[in-house]
């Protein structure tokens, strides 16, 4: 940000994928942590200048979050979004859930 007076497009594509059970070191699951919240997050970090250089510019800036189809089997379990609960995890469940949540 202090080189770069603006950023035209985002990319949101970094992703693991079918890890064993870990954790962030924020304490959340894995693949979850990695494959959306930290998406997120860096959406968040830079939303302020993408709006402004779209603003000055009088361009579209983009934002663009990647996915793939394990979204089709993937399922949101919000009572237990880490996978901790009974042995819940699974690590395609894991990644399936979390490309759901893009």
């Amino acid at each position: 940000l202090k080189q770069e007076e603006r950023i035209d497009i985002l990319v949101n594509n970094a992703g693991v994928m079918a890890t064993p059970q870990m954790t962030t070191e924020e304490g959340f699951d894995y693949q979850l942590g990695i494959n959306h919240l930290g998406h997120f997050l860096l959406t968040n970090l830079l939303i302020d200048r993408i709006i402004e250089t779209g603003k000055k510019h009088g361009e579209d800036a983009r934002i663009i979050n990647v996915s793939s189809t394990a979204h089709l089997f993937g399922k949101m379990n919000f009572e237990d979004l880490m996978l901790q609960k009974r042995n819940n995890y699974g690590s395609w469940k894991a990644y399936g859930q979390s490309k759901l949540a893009n």
